[in-house]
């Protein structure tokens, strides 16, 4: 857990989550119920300015998101509750690490490095290659799952 009195859990979000909120799929509504707790200081969502390129053309899609989406996914990554973590040489070389050892894809490998690094309570994604990876990452206590699935039943609840 993240040594904080507001902050509940740290969050490191692939952009499988932010697309699950844009596109209205199901991951969605706890999505938009992780990222309200965001806006209100309660959980971290972090990222790397990956997935703000990621979520430009979803992966499997041949084409980008709609034109009309430009703006909306602009704005959308402007949001103070999220927090970045730029890519730089010792991500590079974790992601490279990583690749080797689990035999991920290059941006998987960064998504995961970066979580890592950040010390996320864990990365929420709906990347099935990403969630078999959940637990098996040597000398981490990172967790790997869908959006909301380790929360708490009282996560979320009012602090006395």
């Amino acid at each position: 857990m993240v040594a904080s009195r507001n902050i509940n859990v740290r969050r490191y979000w692939d952009s499988t989550c932010f697309l699950a909120v844009l596109n209205d799929e199901d991951d969605a509504q706890a999505c938009e119920r992780i990222l309200e707790e965001a806006s209100r200081s309660r959980t971290e969502v972090c990222v790397s300015p990956l997935v703000q390129v990621e979520v430009v053309r979803p992966k499997g899609s041949p084409m980008p998101l709609a034109e009309k989406l430009r703006d909306k996914v602009r704005t959308f990554f402007e949001n103070d509750y999220i927090k970045w973590r730029m890519i730089d040489r010792k991500i590079s070389n974790d992601a490279q690490r990583l690749c080797w050892e689990h035999s991920i894809h290059p941006r998987d490998a960064i998504h995961l490095a970066v979580a890592i690094d950040l010390n996320c309570d864990m990365l929420e994604t709906a990347d099935e290659k990403l969630l078999n990876l959940d637990q098996k990452i040597p000398a981490t206590s990172l967790r790997i799952c869908r959006p909301g699935a380790l929360d708490q039943p009282d996560l979320f609840s009012e602090a006395p």
